[in-house]
């Protein structure tokens, strides 16, 4: 199970990085295909595309992935480190 979410995070990492550095920003006239101003001029304005809906449920995948690991994780490990010291006993005041 920790396996699965560790590729379906793995996943989500590498495609959420590709497709936020294909996605243009805000203020840019240019994406990264090279179109102009003008192509936008004439383009409908769509405030939440395939492409940010996508974005969008990539980055809920990996937050609940992270909890999901995070979780796994910490269940793995039910003992401290502080178990395993040993106290030395004290030597008798002289």
């Amino acid at each position: 199970m920790y396996g699965l979410i560790l590729t379906i995070h793995l996943l989500a990492c590498v495609l959420l990085i590709l497709i936020v550095l294909l996605q243009s920003g805000k203020g840019s006239a240019a994406g990264i295909f090279g179109a102009s101003g003008a192509d936008n001029l004439f383009a409908s304005p769509t405030a939440f595309n395939a492409v940010n809906k996508f974005t969008a449920v990539l980055a809920v995948v990996l937050m609940l992935t992270s909890i999901a690991l995070t979780i796994a994780s910490n269940k793995s490990r039910t003992t401290s480190v502080l178990d395993n010291v040993q106290i030395p006993a004290e030597a008798p005041a002289k």
